[in-house]
């Protein structure tokens, strides 16, 4: 129940200050990292609770957070690296 709470918490503040410097901060990062195909009008109401979901849930559980990157990382590279070698393998003639 605690951790629930403090998760909670946590969630309000980090969407509250997410959205209250939407346009001094959040917006231009997001600009910077997003290609076109992933932005819209209404940017502020999809990326602020993804974030505020993403950040209470590395202050609740850390770990838990940074084995799922490192994990999603490997299969990302595993990925990559088969399909490089899948498209070296094809003959195009």
């Amino acid at each position: 129940m605690t951790v629930t709470l403090i998760w909670l918490i946590a969630f309000a503040v980090i969407l509250f200050l997410c959205l209250s410097r939407w346009e001094a901060s959040v917006s231009a990062l997001l600009s910077k990292l997003l290609p076109a195909v992933l932005r819209s009008e209404d940017d502020r109401w999809v990326w602020s609770p993804a974030i505020a979901v993403l950040g209470a849930t590395a202050i609740v559980r850390p770990v838990d957070m940074l084995l799922t990157l490192i994990l999603i990382g490997l299969i990302t590279w595993v990925v990559v690296k088969l399909g490089g070698w899948a498209m070296n393998k094809v003959d195009l003639h």
